[in-house]
């Protein structure tokens, strides 16, 4: 049989296929352990040698632009043993929660389930019957995450790193020779939102934050990359603790009134509680959605720090950030909840925002149902299903759970899209 993937009749994998069913690795995926890399492959990844949940990668044997993913010591000896087609063994099947585990491995292509004379993964296997949100009746921002989707899906031979890409971008502004000229580098910006010496935004930020500088944010990133924000930590409110559950306030005015929205927001952040903030360090961060971010540690603090906000800037003009969940002030203040720090991951991949965390699990399904010539379902409607495994409600772009718990099956290697 070819190692290309067949499609059969969209099905669920039951709990009886779980126990009964034939499984096998993916031909198109093959297993590697670090050392097994050249030279050239093992220097982005030096940091997961320290790792001791990491064994080894499942990745694409061409240049599919599918996902390299990260395996344990468990889930690479599954991979193993299933170049043989045969039922699930034991040792996988006495896992608290080996049926999401099978069900990710098969959504995402690294395994495949038999039926009938054909082997079966991604979209195949996803039940038609789901209900799947759709833009009708749906708010603003819920309206925008669909629409991005949808875009990131009709691109052509794109790989799972450019797909996720351009969800994260998508609702970002063209830059205009005029945005050029108006904000041609950092002091330009800060003289637009007057936080330069002697600016009147300067004198209300000097009383309750401390700027945190570039230098020390790149050392805490551990990277050497230009700093993309503009950060401020709390004087007086304590920063969050990496392990627990943070809430995030984005505020998105159309970069023409970002100056006001600015000047409106400290003051509503610093009376809320907020215990750090950032907003785009460039004139690019300005016009991308999600331009000024505030973090708080509980959700009634973030909602109180909205509904000052809301109240200022009424009317607004909204640009909007896609995958995040709408206030009432509509497309202007949304939220979203960072996952805590993943303790069976490497140590580099620990902390993702959310954006990033579901943009890349979007990106990686989208991959995945390209690939097929005659899928049971449109790739963008596979993506939202795949999400779903992750306990995100993709109508309202929440989490469905707090627990976050990371993939145990793979973890995303998002940064090794060109393994």
């Amino acid at each position: 049989m070819s190692t290309e993937i067949i499609s059969g009749q969209s099905a669920r994998i039951r709990t009886n296929e779980l126990r009964e069913g034939t499984f096998r690795a993916n031909p198109d995926y093959e297993f590697a352990l670090l050392d097994q890399l050249s030279a050239e492959e093992q220097q982005p990844l030096s940091a997961l040698r320290g790792d001791a949940n990491f064994y080894g990668l499942i990745r694409p044997r061409l240049a599919t632009g599918l996902t390299t993913k990260a395996a344990s010591r468990e889930i690479a000896e599954l991979f193993r043993i299933l170049q043989e087609p045969g039922p699930l063994p034991q040792f996988i099947l006495s896992e608290l929660d080996s049926e999401l585990t099978i069900r990710r491995l098969v959504l995402d292509g690294i395994l495949q389930l038999a039926q009938g004379s054909e082997w079966i993964c991604g979209p195949a296997v996803c039940d038609e019957d789901a209900l799947t949100p759709t833009e009708e009746g749906a708010r603003l921002l819920a309206r925008l995450s669909l629409q991005a989707i949808n875009h990131a899906a009709s691109i052509v031979s794109a790989g799972a790193t450019e797909l996720s890409d351009r969800l994260y971008r998508y609702n970002t502004v063209p830059l205009t020779p005029q945005w050029l000229r108006r904000i041609p580098d950092g002091p330009a910006l800060e003289q637009y939102l007057q936080i330069q010496v002697g600016g009147r935004c300067r004198r209300i930020l000097d009383k309750d934050w401390t700027r945190v500088s570039p230098q020390s944010k790149r050392k805490a990133e551990q990277t050497a990359e230009p700093n993309p924000w503009l950060s401020w930590d709390s004087r007086t409110v304590p920063a969050q603790k990496p392990d627990s559950v943070g809430y995030k306030l984005y505020l998105s005015p159309l970069a023409t009134h970002l100056r006001e929205a600015f000047r409106v927001s400290i003051p509503a952040i610093t009376a809320a509680g907020a215990h750090h903030f950032k907003i785009g360090s460039n004139v690019r961060g300005v016009l991308r959605p999600d331009k000024m971010v505030a973090y708080f540690p509980d959700r009634s603090a973030l909602e109180e720090a909205a509904h000052r906000i809301a109240k200022e800037l009424s009317g607004c003009p909204a640009q909007g950030v896609p995958f995040t969940t709408e206030l009432d002030a509509g497309a202007l203040l949304s939220w979203a909840s960072d996952p805590p720090m993943e303790a069976d991951v490497p140590a580099w991949l620990q902390k993702q925002s959310w954006r990033q965390w579901i943009c890349y699990r979007l990106g990686s399904a989208l991959a995945v149902a390209k690939r097929e010539k005659s899928p049971a379902m449109p790739a963008w409607r596979f993506a939202l299903e795949r999400v779903r495994l992750e306990g995100v409600d993709v109508s309202t772009w929440i989490p469905t759970s707090t627990s976050w718990q990371s993939e145990p099956a793979a973890v995303v290697v998002s940064r090794l899209g060109h393994i």
